[in-house]
C-alpha cells in the first residue's frame, strides 16, 4: 500500500476510494495504518495481472495497464489499473474490483472518475466514460463520468479538507464495518457502540 501524501497537499486516487467509503478508514490509512484481511489479500491476488504494467489488446481496444496519472489542479495522483485507448483515441479508465465491497460501487465510482478527471487534465481531452469491472461477477460496469464528476469534485475538495485533521470519532456501521480490514484499530474489540 502507497503511503498517503496529503501532508503535501496531494492526495492518492486509492485515497479517495477509501474517503468515499469512510472517511475514519481513509485518515488511518493516511496515518500508516494498514492490515490485510481476507478481502484485501484477495484483492492484490486479483490486481496481479494488472500491477505488472505493459500494454495489451483485446478487441481492437489497447490497454494499458499500470498507468500513473495526475491532476495538479485538484492535487490528486496515483495509478490506474488500465487505461483502455480504442480507435478514434477515446480513453476509459478502468477499475478492477473484487467484488462489490459492502454493496456499493460508489467508492470506486469515485475512483474511476477521478482517473477520468486526471485523464482529462492530462491530455486537454473530456473523458466521457469509466468502466468498473467486477471480478466476482466478471462484469463490465459502465460509469458515466458527467452523472458523477460533480459530486466526485465535491468529495475531492471535502478530502483535502478533512485528511488534514485528526480522525474523526468513528460511527459504527454494520454493513460497512464488518468487511474493513482495519476495523481493529478503528473499533478495537471491547468497545461497546450504541
Amino acid at each position: 500500500m502507497a503511503k498517503d501524501d496529503s501532508s503535501d497537499g496531494w492526495l492518492l486516487l486509492s485515497t479517495l476510494q477509501h474517503f468515499a467509503y469512510c472517511p475514519t478508514q481513509a485518515a488511518l490509512i493516511r496515518d500508516g495504518v494498514w492490515l490485510d484481511n481476507h478481502l484485501t489479500v484477495t484483492g492484490d491476488a486479483v490486481h496481479e495481472r494488472v500491477d505488472t504494467g505493459g500494454t495489451d489488446h483485446r478487441r481492437g481496444v489497447r490497454a494499458h495497464h499500470r498507468v500513473e496519472l495526475a491532476s495538479h489542479r485538484l492535487r490528486i495522483h496515483g495509478i490506474a489499473d488500465t487505461i483502455e485507448e480504442a480507435r478514434d483515441g477515446s480513453l476509459t479508465p478502468v477499475e478492477h474490483k473484487l467484488g462489490r465491497g459492502a454493496g456499493d460501487l460508489f467508492p470506486a465510482t469515485v475512483q474511476v472518475v477521478a482517473q477520468a478527471l486526471c485523464l482529462e487534465e492530462m491530455t486537454g481531452r473530456e473523458s466521457t466514460l469509466g468502466a468498473i469491472f467486477v471480478v466476482k461477477e466478471r462484469r463490465r460496469v459502465p460509469v458515466v463520468v458527467a452523472d458523477h464528476r460533480e459530486r466526485v469534485e465535491q468529495l475531492i475538495v471535502s478530502a483535502h479538507h478533512d485528511l488534514r485533521l485528526p480522525p474523526s470519532s468513528p460511527t459504527y456501521s454494520a454493513r460497512l464495518c464488518r468487511s474493513c480490514s482495519v476495523i481493529n484499530s478503528c473499533q478495537p474489540r471491547g468497545v461497546e457502540w450504541r
